[in-house]
């Protein structure tokens, strides 16, 4: 898989020959090896005071620790405990996940009808009904969660510990969450018509297996809307710094094709430079 991978991103890189095609191949084969050596991707089990679990039975005591830290995160801020968090949990982020389908409505042209942050309605909320969405590292909150779909589906390996623990809030009593990897997506090819990545790629053991399963999910046509933070550095829980390039690379090494992107000032993790958006289609 790793070597077929590589080879896939060699052949992107050789459309054309320009200086940062060298450094750009070496941080994909980096992202690559780095996910060999993790090895299968964990799912969580049970709460706070669960453990990791991975679909080979060999999850190392890093993945537990690694996803009870992520579980203790989000059970902190759901419940208040988070004095950085800016506040109510729920209300915060229903505003949030409000604006980024705000967002995604202004690039496919359905914006007009609500403001950023106000309830999904007109055009918009029309083109929700008829679809499936399947959002992957959704956290407890999904941005699938602010609109009513014909079926939306959250994808996450801590799913049971959100259930577990209470954290899963009303708005998301229509969204189905199903507990697995962004890796291993137990669910069949065509299935979506859009596919939320945000703020999520980064994490992964493997980015370019989410992004081989982000387009074996989507319909011929369908579309893709990905945030990622843009970062310099990796950390423990962010173990793939990516950049615009990269992470564009990446998904179009995969059969998406670009249609829009930006990088604005906006981001998740205090360290990063920006926030890289981005609407991918997967090509009739």
């Amino acid at each position: 898989m790793p070597n077929a991978a590589r080879e896939t991103v060699r052949r992107l890189l050789a459309r054309a020959v320009r200086p940062v095609a060298r450094p750009i191949e070496q941080r994909l084969d980096g992202i690559i090896e780095s996910a060999a050596r993790r090895g299968s991707p964990a799912v969580w089990r049970g709460g706070l005071d669960g453990h990791a679990a991975a679909g080979d039975g060999l999850a190392s005591p890093d993945d537990t620790r690694r996803l009870r830290q992520e579980l203790a995160y989000w059970a902190a801020v759901a419940r208040g405990a988070d004095t950085e968090f800016p506040g109510d949990f729920r209300d915060t982020f229903g505003r949030w996940q409000r604006t980024r389908l705000y967002e995604l409505a202004d690039r496919l042209g359905l914006a007009g009808d609500f403001a950023p942050g106000e309830p999904i309605t007109g055009r918009m909320a029309e083109w929700c009904a008829q679809r499936t969405a399947v959002e992957i590292g959704s956290g407890p909150y999904p941005a699938v969660a602010a609109a009513r779909w014909r079926r939306a589906i959250a994808v996450d390996p801590l799913a049971d510990g959100y259930v577990s623990e209470g954290l899963i809030p009303p708005e998301a009593d229509r969204v189905a969450f199903l507990a697995a990897p962004g890796e291993a997506v137990p669910l069949p090819d065509a299935v979506a018509d859009l596919v939320i990545v945000e703020n999520c790629l980064d994490h992964v053991v493997s980015p370019p297996r989410v992004a081989t399963e982000m387009a074996r999910l989507l319909t011929p046509g369908g579309v893709a809307w990905v945030l990622v933070d843009v970062l310099d550095e990796p950390d423990d829980l962010h173990p793939h710094a990516m950049d615009e390039t990269v992470a564009r690379d990446l998904l179009e090494a995969a059969g998406l094709r670009l249609e829009w992107a930006e990088v604005w000032d906006g981001h998740s993790h205090p360290n990063a430079r920006g926030q890289w958006r981005a609407l991918l289609r997967k090509p009739r």
